[in-house]
């Protein structure tokens, strides 16, 4: 390791994927800046763009980002999964998610490489750029920080100070193995094919395909151009590597599906490949950090991957800008491995399972799974609960060491406010728990600029959709006056001082969300106000007592509470903010 150091920076970055890009571009967003080096020469080729579905989870980081709009401009949307045996549709899997569940209620179908694009784009209007070129080669950790070499194409070393690293660099990580994180499994036997080809038959472009062949899946995903087609052979049965053989195993596959019309024309991208499954044991080792593949490897099955890498970054981003804006902790960067290795390792399950059902040889096996599979897909119930967890709107931390309540038991509640009190604590258990993600509740008020309705994201996030808005990390307290009779007029002196001292006034801002129209009280609140004159919004959140919400910045609870004690917050605050 040289003694001289070239460059003192805050965060290097290694690694310009999707996960790398999106966590430069949320430091940069909350004004902290990073250096942000690739081997590549430049952004990945649209002929090597393995990564294509985009889920809602993911948009709504997107959308906070200020890109949402470009992607979705650019790519496919898909409503679901059409199963078929031969040109014999099983059922079909479509998204089935309620209004209030998300803006995003379907999956976007658009190659790796624009979604790099549209991120590198938006990381230079933000002041950023990438070192293209420039390798990762070593580097050496303290307590203070990492000391790391980094090498050129053209063989020119330089070294760097900075006091965080993230691994960002993919399946053979360099962070990782510095870090000496464990990546426990291992990868799947078989070898896959895969081509983007010319494809012309008669299945609907606004879904993906599986056709269960004798031999195993046959995966087909609408490319955003009309007529292009993302083609997989998941059977394993296959070992080519020549682009022609590629070609030419994937027309075999779909030549018996002859009542759909499948006629596969040139490919301008083959690939033949192996899935790994591996997560690491740990995402920190002290000032070091992995995120997207460097941290979890798994079946492109579900399209999870760079999702979850993206949503790693989101939550990693917000929590390191605080520590070095000195907002906050840095304990409170313990909470990044409980809350997003479990996801890691959830996703890896699933994918797992997908792989072992779709993979069954036997035909009584076949048979029984596609019989199973039918009658599954006509319970709206189980409909629903795919959509969601293919959406990642199930995605909870609720086990994560910052999220918190504090709420009165049955008996203390019945003490305290009789049975109303009872009635408000069942009240509070139907609405978002600590670690849930904030449900996207359509408003209604109209958007004056789309004419739409709002949602409760344009008000909690209006500061982050505002690009002449300053940098901010910034936590929304939802305070609820609650639906019961009298519960707004006991807390007609409400001070929101009491709450929020005056060192967090720019890091926490209250909205007083106001149920009915009739509602007459918190007369002296001189902040903003939320008017919710049907009651959704303290229906959603179990609000017939008043109660209050903490929501983070990346759009998940942090704490509630009710009854309404100013000293149980702030000895909650104190955990997250210095």
């Amino acid at each position: 390791m040289a003694d001289r150091i070239d460059r003192h920076v805050e965060v290097l970055v290694a690694g310009a994927g999707p996960s790398g890009l999106s966590l430069a571009c949320e430091l940069r967003r909350r004004g902290v800046g990073c250096l942000l080096v690739d081997e590549a020469a430049g952004s990945s080729s649209e002929r090597e763009s393995p990564a294509l579905t985009i889920h809602a989870a993911t948009m709504e980081v997107f959308h906070r980002m200020g890109i949402a709009g470009r992607i979705r401009d650019e790519a496919r949307v898909a409503h679901g999964v059409g199963l078929y045996r031969a040109s014999s549709r099983i059922v079909d899997v479509r998204l089935t998610l309620a209004p209030d569940e998300t803006r995003f209620p379907f999956i976007l179908v658009l190659p790796q490489s624009r979604t790099e694009r549209i991120l590198l784009e938006r990381l230079e209007l933000l002041g950023g750029g990438i070192e293209w070129e420039t390798r990762l080669t070593s580097f050496k950790a303290d307590l203070d920080g990492v000391t790391a070499e980094l090498k050129s194409s053209s063989n020119r070393s330089s070294s760097v100070r900075a006091k965080w690293l993230i691994g960002c660099d993919g399946g053979r990580s360099v962070v990782r193995h510095g870090l000496g994180l464990t990546s426990a499994g291992d990868e799947y036997p078989e070898r896959y094919l895969s081509a983007d080809a010319n494809v012309s038959w008669r299945l609907t472009p606004d879904e993906a395909a599986v056709v269960l062949t004798s031999e195993g899946p046959f995966v087909a995903i609408p490319l955003p151009e009309e007529g292009r087609w993302r083609l997989i052979d998941a059977t394993g049965k296959s070992d080519v590597r020549a682009p022609e053989a590629i070609l030419a195993r994937l027309r075999e596959l779909a030549g018996p599906i002859s009542g759909l019309g499948g006629e596969v024309g040139e490919a301008s991208w083959t690939s033949s490949f192996v899935i790994h499954r591996r997560v690491v044991d740990r995402y920190r080792a002290g000032r070091g950090f992995v995120v997207g593949d460097a941290a979890h490897l798994h079946s492109p099955a579900g399209g999870q991957g760079m999702n979850a890498g993206v949503q790693d970054a989101a939550n990693l981003a917000w929590k390191l800008a605080m520590v070095i804006r000195r907002e906050a902790p840095e304990s409170l960067l313990e909470s990044y491995d409980p809350e997003r290795r479990p996801v890691g390792e959830r996703v890896l399950r699933g994918t797992d399972r997908i792989m072992r059902m779709f993979a069954a040889r036997n035909p009584p096996t076949r048979a029984a799974r596609d019989a199973v599979l039918a009658a599954l897909g006509r319970i709206e119930g189980v409909r629903r609960r795919i959509s969601r967890e293919v959406a990642e709107l199930t995605v909870s931390y609720s086990g994560s060491p910052i999220v918190a309540e504090s709420r009165a038991g049955w008996f203390g509640a019945v003490v305290q406010e009789g049975a109303k009190g009872c009635r408000a604590t069942r009240s509070l258990l139907r609405g978002p728990a600590p670690g849930d993600r904030m449900p996207d509740v359509l408003l209604a008020q109209i958007d004056p600029v789309t004419g739409g309705p709002l949602r409760l994201s344009d008000v909690v996030f209006r500061a982050d959709l505002d690009p002449k808005a300053d940098p901010v990390v910034r936590h929304i307290l939802l305070i609820f006056p609650g639906t019961l009779p009298a519960s707004g007029t006991l807390l007609e002196g409400f001070p929101i001082e009491d709450f929020v001292p005056p060192h967090l006034d720019d890091r926490i801002h209250p909205i007083l969300v106001e149920p009915r129209a009739d509602f007459e009280g918190f007369q002296a609140w001189r902040g903003e106000r939320l008017a919710d004159p049907a009651n959704g919004l303290h229906r959603r959140f179990g609000a017939e007592g008043a109660c209050l919400y903490l929501v983070r910045p990346d759009g998940f609870i942090a704490f509630r509470a009710r009854p309404l004690d100013p000293s149980v917050f702030r000895e909650y605050a104190k955990r997250i903010f210095l």
